[in-house]
């Protein structure tokens, strides 16, 4: 007996894949997991960037379902591209670094303070014994990642001024927060 229900398509599926844009400086990181992607059919590589400014731009233009993210690149770095994505395109950003397998804490603690759901390591070698693993790890949490409904970030216009400047707005690491006190019985505001 049916009920008139439809079923809804399935996301990461090879009639439905997750549409991926890849950003990294290195072409070879990106060959590396362009392929990885494309391996599985539930992914599609829709553009690769290599700065930045480039992956900015296609995420707006390209409106993928999950963007991979290198940190360390040329013209806008990976966590300003991050903040400006999410302000311009928002869509569920995973950051992948070398710097993820020494367990850097802080450079999490960034990522997702720009926007980013996630830090995961870069996948080594095809010839490393681990890579079946990393691999299946990191289509995983890709397909995780891509599921997650994300919002636009809004960035006060004082923290922006803060940040061209190279300070840091109250709250961020390495600032202190602003200390909170009673204005009225029963209440607090920031000052």
């Amino acid at each position: 007996m049916s009920t008139g229900a439809r079923a809804v398509p399935r996301h990461g599926t090879p009639a439905h894949p997750i549409r991926v844009l890849v950003v990294d400086d290195s072409p070879t990181v990106r060959q590396l997991l362009v392929g990885l992607l494309e391996s599985d059919p539930g992914f599609v590589v829709v553009g690769e960037a290599g700065d930045g400014a480039a992956a900015v731009a296609q995420a707006v233009a390209l409106a993928p379902d999950l963007v991979t993210m290198d940190v360390h690149m040329p013209v806008l770095d990976g966590l300003q591209a991050t903040r400006e994505i999410m302000r311009e395109a928002p869509t569920p950003i995973l950051v992948v670094s070398s710097a993820a397998t020494r367990g850097d804490v802080q450079l999490a603690l960034t990522a997702t303070q720009a926007g980013a759901l996630m830090v995961v390591a870069k996948p080594t070698s095809p010839a490393d014994p681990d890579f079946p693993t990393q691999r299946a790890q990191f289509l995983a949490m890709a397909r995780a990642m891509a599921g997650v409904k994300v919002v636009r970030r809004w960035e006060p216009e004082s923290a922006r001024r803060l940040r061209a400047r190279g300070a840091r707005p109250p709250g961020t690491a390495g600032a202190p927060a602003p200390a909170l006190t009673p204005a009225t019985p029963g209440a607090a505001r920031a000052t």
